[in-house]
């Protein structure tokens, strides 16, 4: 357990000497302090030291942890310290008079003076810390125990088939890739299991294992491990082969034998040895639990690439190590998904009682209520199973065990082996994703958090390791990445370009955090069922849902060293702001009952740490005093009733962000906020003009959205406006302008978008909402340009030959209201792009129209050989009628021609078609996919407006029929799956 604890704690620790050390560096006017600072530094570093060496401990003592607590909070304390210094009083360049520049002066040597005190009686502690653990010689480090516990995962490689439920599906997916492409694929290949702790993945490569083994010359399982003995794992391995081999003498095999178990032969030895004995053969390895890419090139090096249809497969917790060990073939990489509720259902009760119709009904609520817990977790849902086997089955009882299972999660020897399995990913966590991890604790249950939210608390909070060449907003979201990598949290959305945009933590998973959290005195949770909360100093404070019952608490408590505040749901009181002297965050974005009688808005201009401030939809106003938060990077204000800003939000120099709703006015002299990078929204018609103006001398602004309303146009304000809004939007083009997002009834957007002059040159994300006469010739320029999505009347071909050379596109979206003539895409054309999606729109009049008879018809998009080479996920709207030509022909758009496509998703207008028709469309289709090169295509074909299809030739006195059987056989058509007679039935989403 001391690896959690030190690791967390190691991420305290890192950056408090970082700010030491830069602290020394920057600033000259230290004097007397800079001995006394540095002193601390190096007394720190000693203590860090030792840190890394107890970190080997497997189980502290009870001293151990104590004095790693007491090391925490000295750290916090010297972070706290700093900052204070750091952002400390300054003098009020309002009052340039004598006696006020004297008087600043002397707040100034007050200040200096009580810092000196503070580092003195800091550095008294670090010193007595240190003694502390010199004293009671905790930096020992015992020899380990020689009783080594069992690795709880090893018990799925002997599970019962019969027991084992949920997973038939997956296992003859499996079963059905490594046996039945013998005749395709002679050469070596690897498929990679990849998934969280305790959802199934040994469970399920065992079943896999079990099952093809016999078909194979050769069938191997290998263990690996966080920390692998590589020479052990390959000694095994030759084991295992001399025991099937008959192909050397009984004496040379035994001699073999003895070397392996004392471990006498080298590495590349067993390399060797292991490729003589696979040579020609046809073999099947099963590696299991790897967690690096080093691990598995140490290891995969010794099994041949022969021609004789052999098999590798490996399981792992991350997403890229997993495609490592498949690469090229990443298509390979089977990712385990959780069980659905059936599943998770038998489970539960199969492992409890002899039948699942055995469980009374009595239990049917609290049966629903634990297996929500866990989620589809197969982990947690067998060893739950297990607890309650040994319970008395009463509700009373199960009631119980479910209220308890925060604290069941450690006390519990079933699932203690839950816990233990998500501590290894814990584990293998470096120290700063630890501390980002646990921040996610202070997120109710089930909650889906964004990604964006998360990078901009974490950096206000300074949870980021700075790294030279890289802000750290990139760094930040690097991080999320490699959480997702890791499935320590699970994706939610998924935009566009692949990025995943909001996450969940797995119930069971957000009960460990909690844990750790309360451990590590990270984050206090207070909701009206708990409060874990400890008896050092709180430094985070999560308030959950209603907390009335501690309100005498919030509004008496010490918070003076709180560094973020989170409110969720129906919570009504924070603690006084007045007293958050360290608030880095303070996140009410989710609060809907907080209101600002309870909060005493004008105190918000005394959290002058305040970096991140984000409220809900009962506060209507902000205070003057907002234009005190010198510091204020992030400011979000989408959801709050917040109709006009206040003329002082111009005084914060270093804000970052401004997001607020599409009503806001905002104040003469907002081009002051120099800093500001990402604004939305701005709603051109609350705003004079002379705000509209001042739009575009924000020199810094990447990201802006904005939205056009609706004017009184007798006057010809919008003529006027705009003028200004072409103005402002040259302006930013010339500048840092890197996404635009333009929405609302925008009239005669043509004029106004085709004199924007000169282009934006390093605009990459252009978006227009309102519906053009065509595509802007300039767009051809933008170099930069990776995501455009617009609408327009008429579609030609002429403005494909606008887009098809943008060297950096990756995402289009085209939507046209029209399109007389055949789309095409050639060879070279959209050489990057990976995502396209075209929309036909479909109006009102389409519905019911009469069958077309138009010998000339054909599809409106068509790719050529050659063409987007690049392109994975294609998304197309269409009319059946368009798309059988006058001889009978169905066209498939072209699709066998693209060579990348992984995801094809077509919806067909059935309105005005016969039934023929939309069959030989949907067959078209599914034809051309089964001629790809991508053995995984997944193809998804939606129909509508069945309803209105022509009548057969035999009815063709008739205009419409709505037949019951047609419309049945087009829903049967109509499906989400992958092509058909292909071998390879999974999917990768690659985030």
């Amino acid at each position: 357990m001391i690896r959690a604890t030190t690791g967390a704690l190691m991420g305290v620790m890192t950056p408090v000497l970082g700010k030491l050390t830069a602290l020394l560096k920057e600033y000259d006017r230290l004097k007397g302090l800079h001995p006394r600072i540095t002193s601390l530094r190096d007394e720190l570093r000693s203590i860090k030291a030792a840190l890394e060496d107890l970190s080997q401990l497997e189980e502290p003592s009870l001293q151990v942890k104590e004095w790693m607590n007491q090391l925490r909070e000295l750290s916090y304390d010297i972070q706290d310290c700093i900052d204070d210094f750091v952002h400390g009083p300054v003098q009020d360049g309002a009052h340039d008079g004598l006696t006020s520049k004297i008087a600043g002066w002397l707040r100034t040597i007050q200040h200096y003076h009580q810092i000196g005190g503070n580092v003195d009686k800091l550095k008294e502690r670090a010193v007595e810390v240190n003694d502390r653990r010199k004293r009671l010689k905790l930096d020992v480090v015992p020899s380990s125990s020689s009783a080594m516990a069992i690795h709880p995962r090893l018990s799925a490689l002997f599970e019962e088939a019969d027991r084992i439920i949920g997973f038939d599906g997956p296992r003859d997916e499996l079963v059905n890739v490594l046996v039945g492409e013998t005749d395709l694929v002679q050469e070596r290949r690897v498929i990679s299991i990849v998934g969280a702790g305790g959802i199934g993945k040994t469970t399920l490569a065992n079943q896999v294992y079990k099952e093809v083994k016999s078909q194979f010359q050769f069938a191997v399982f290998a263990s690996v491990s966080r920390t692998p003995d590589v020479k052990k794992i390959l000694s095994g391995v030759l084991l295992e082969i001399l025991d099937g081999s008959n192909a050397m003498s009984v004496d040379d095999s035994q001699r073999i034998k003895e070397d392996l178990s004392s471990l006498k032969v080298e590495y590349n030895q067993l390399v060797q040895k292991i490729r003589e004995n696979l040579h020609n053969k046809r073999y099947f390895v099963l590696i299991d639990d790897i967690w690096s890419k080093q691990a598995w090139k140490d290891i995969q090096c010794a099994f041949p690439y022969n021609n004789n249809a052999s098999w590798i497969m490996t399981t792992t917790r991350i997403q890229e190590v997993a495609e490592s060990c498949s690469f090229p073939q990443v298509y390979y990489v089977y990712p385990m998904k959780h069980l659905d509720n059936d599943a998770s259902k038998r489970l539960f009760l199969k492992r409890i009682f002899a039948h699942e119709d055995d469980c009374p009904f009595e239990l049917k609520d609290v049966t629903y209520d634990i297996l929500k817990k866990c989620d589809g977790l197969p982990l947690a849902i067998v060893n739950m199973a297990s607890l309650l086997a040994t319970k008395p089955t009463t509700k009373l009882e199960w009631v119980r065990v479910r209220n308890s299972l925060y604290s069941a999660l450690e006390q519990d020897n079933e699932l203690a082996v839950v816990r233990r399995i998500l501590l290894l990913s814990y584990y293998d966590l470096p120290c700063y994703l630890k501390m980002c991890l646990l921040d996610l604790s202070a997120f109710p249950e089930d909650h889906e958090i964004d990604c964006e939210r998360l990078v901009w608390r974490w950096a206000a909070e300074g949870l980021v390791v700075a790294q030279q060449g890289q802000n750290v907003e990139e760094i930040a979201e690097g991080y999320f990445n490699e959480l997702i990598n890791r499935n320590m949290i699970q994706s939610e959305d998924i935009n566009t370009d692949g990025r995943v945009t909001s996450c969940r933590v797995h119930d069971i998973m957000l009960d460990l955090l909690i844990s750790l959290s309360s451990e590590e005195n990270f984050v206090a949770i207070l909701n009206s069922q708990k409060c874990t909360t400890s008896t050092y100093k709180i430094r985070r404070l999560s308030l959950q849902g209603n907390c009335e019952e501690h309100h005498m608490w919030l509004n008496t408590g010490n918070f003076s060293h709180v560094r973020s505040v989170s409110v969720f749901g129906d919570c009504k009181r924070l603690p006084p702001l007045i007293g958050l002297q360290t608030l880095r965050v303070l996140d009410a974005v989710d609060c809907n009952q907080l209101e600002e009688d309870n909060v005493y808005i004008e105190d918000i201009g005394s959290l002058h740490q305040l970096r991140y401030l984000s409220l809900g939809p009962l506060f209507s106003r902000l205070p003057r005093e907002i234009k005190n938060l010198r510091l204020l990077q992030t400011l979000d204000l989408t959801r709050a009733d917040i109709r006009e800003l206040p003329a002082s939000i111009i005084e914060l120099h270093q804000l970052v962000r401004l997001f607020v709703n599409v009503c806001v006015k905002f104040p003469s002299g907002f081009s002051n906020l120099r800093a500001l990078q990402e604004l939305k929204w701005f709603g051109c018609d609350n705003n004079s003009l002379d705000v509209v103006l001042e739009l575009g001398q924000l020199s810094k602004l990447k990201k802006l959205h904005i939205c056009w309303g609706i004017f009184d146009d007798t006057n010809g304000d919008e003529d006027r406006y705009k003028k200004c809004f072409l103005s402002s939007l040259c302006k930013l083009g010339e500048g840092n302008l890197q996404t635009l997002h333009i929405d609302g009834l925008l009239r005669n957007v043509d004029s106004l978008i085709d004199s924007w002059c000169p282009p934006p040159r390093h605009l990459q994300d252009f978006e227009i909402g309102s519906i053009s006469h065509t595509i802007p010739s300039w767009i051809s320029s933008l170099s930069a340009l990776m995501f455009l999505c617009i609408t327009v009347e008429q579609l030609e071909q002429e403005d494909m030959q606008v887009l098809k050379d943008l060297p950096a596109l990756v995402s289009l979206t085209l939507e046209a209201s029209n399109s007389k003539e055949v789309l095409t895409i050639n060879r070279g054309g959209f050489q990057c792009l990976k995502q396209f999606c075209f929309v036909l729109r479909f109006w009102a009049s389409d519905v019911g129209s009469a069958p077309i008879v138009d010998k000339t018809r054909g599809p409106n998009l068509l790719f050529g050989e050659g063409a987007a080479p690049k392109l994975e996920k294609l998304s197309i709207h269409c009319r059946a009628r368009d798309m059988v030509s006058a001889e009978g022909v169905a066209s498939n758009f072209g699709i066998s021609h693209l060579a990348s496509l992984k995801q094809l998703r077509v919806s067909i207008a059935c309105s005005g078609a016969r039934l023929w028709e939309v069959e030989a469309t949907l067959d078209a289709i599914h034809n051309a996919c089964t001629l790809t090169p991508n053995p995984n295509l997944q193809l998804e074909t939606f129909v509508f407006w069945s309803e209105y299809m022509a009548k057969d030739e035999e009815h063709k006195h008739d205009t419409y029929i709505a037949k019951e059987d047609h419309v049945v056989q087009l829903q049967a058509a109509s499906s989400t799956s992958p092509v058909p007679d292909r071998r390879v039935p999974f999917t990768t989403v690659k985030t």
